[in-house]
């Protein structure tokens, strides 16, 4: 039963429970004309107190996204909240009902979206746990499908706070929990995790074999393909003698067709790392703009990646100059998220750039950026 206002729940508790509104009343210790007042829409409470007063009766206020199509195709605006009304006695295990599961999977994706992995971890763990705690057989499909989402955001959030083995860990129950739902695009979306932590841990050949395995599942959408696509280029990329092979997957990816803005942006970024892999300078450092740029609308953290790649492929391109550029607006970035990635990602930068030190405006922006990190954010 959905029930998003106190009316509509003071209602239906007097229905499921054959009260009348004195009943109601003495019960809550409120007055008849106070029920009558608040289902009539005249009056109104507090939060808090709504909370308070719907426990005497075993009931508890829940909150979720009012939208609820996926965060991809709401291109990741936060959606504003309602209040969901749900009786307390129905499920002592909250992680047992679908809609609440989903709906944490959508805020950890918010979250990293806005703040990135490091914030989020803790709470990513704590899901996982939970999730642990399920035996797969003994739920239905449909919460299967949202546990494997959960366990999907879990493990993103976990590899971009650097905890890459809980990371692997959480991208691996999803999968199992995917297939017992035999919930294709789930099953992909797995497979492009583990592929995502792979390669991040540099093991070429474990995500090309992952994103292969998410390549032969069928009916899958434009955009997990061709993300998919990307990560067999990035891992191909780095496997000697594999160069055409990588550039292909990488170009059957950027062909991609019926994306949204989010996530055709997303695609360039990741694309332009496998092509600075490859040596493809120039076309990396115009996607990867691009994908700054269009980031700035929905996440801070994309937006700081594609910036730090910028000068991570400025640097690999010998163009001191331009990695000055590119340094300065990540270090104005790096203040605002948090991130084992990025922050590796900078220490990179700094070593990677020291070749140019007795450059003045280079050893300044090192410096500057060396002050910005986190020593705390180192990858486990």
């Amino acid at each position: 039963m959905d029930i998003r206002t106190l009316p509509e729940a003071l209602k239906a508790i007097m229905e499921e429970r054959s009260w009348t509104q004195i009943q109601l009343a003495h019960e809550l210790g409120v007055s008849q004309a106070w029920i009558s007042r608040i289902c009539r829409g005249v009056a109104d409470t507090g939060l808090a107190r709504a909370k308070q007063l719907l426990a005497r009766v075993g009931w508890e206020m829940r909150f979720s996204p009012s939208v609820e199509e996926p965060v991809e195709r709401r291109e990741f605006l936060a959606a504003a909240a309602s209040v969901m009304f749900v009786s307390s006695a129905a499920s002592s295990n909250p992680y047992l009902d679908p809609d609440y599961v989903r709906a944490l999977a959508d805020s950890l994706a918010r979250g990293r979206y806005e703040l990135g992995g490091v914030p989020i971890a803790a709470r990513a763990l704590g899901h996982v746990k939970q999730i642990n705690n399920i035996k797969t057989s003994t739920i239905g499909i449909e919460l299967q499908g949202a546990a494997s989402d959960l366990m999907y955001q879990a493990s993103i959030a976990l590899y971009d706070a650097g905890r890459l083995a809980q990371a692997e860990h959480a991208g691996t129950i999803a999968l199992d929990l995917a297939h017992h739902a035999q919930n294709f695009p789930a099953q992909a979306r797995a497979y492009d995790a583990l592929s995502r932590v792979s390669l991040y841990r540099d093991d070429s050949m474990r995500a090309v074999h992952y994103a292969q395995r998410g390549l032969r599942i069928p009916d899958l959408p434009s955009s997990r393909l061709s993300s998919l696509h990307m990560r067999l280029g990035r891992g191909l990329a780095g496997i000697k003698g594999s160069q055409k092979e990588a550039r292909d997957a990488l170009d059957r990816a950027l062909d991609a067709r019926g994306l949204s803005a989010f996530a055709e942006a997303a695609l360039s970024g990741d694309v332009a790392i496998g092509l600075s892999q490859l040596g493809q300078y120039g076309q990396a450092a115009q996607l990867l703009g691009d994908a700054a740029d269009a980031m700035g609308q929905w996440s801070l953290l994309f937006r700081t990646q594609y910036l730090g790649r910028l000068a991570q492929t400025a640097i690999q391109a010998n163009n001191p100059a331009l990695a000055v550029n590119h340094i300065q607006s990540l270090t104005r970035a790096l203040p605002f998220i948090s991130s084992a990635r990025v922050n590796s990602q900078a220490k990179d930068i700094i070593q990677g750039s020291a070749k140019w030190d007795q450059i003045p405006e280079v050893r300044v922006s090192r410096e500057r950026l060396h002050a910005m990190l986190s020593p705390e954010l180192s990858p486990a």
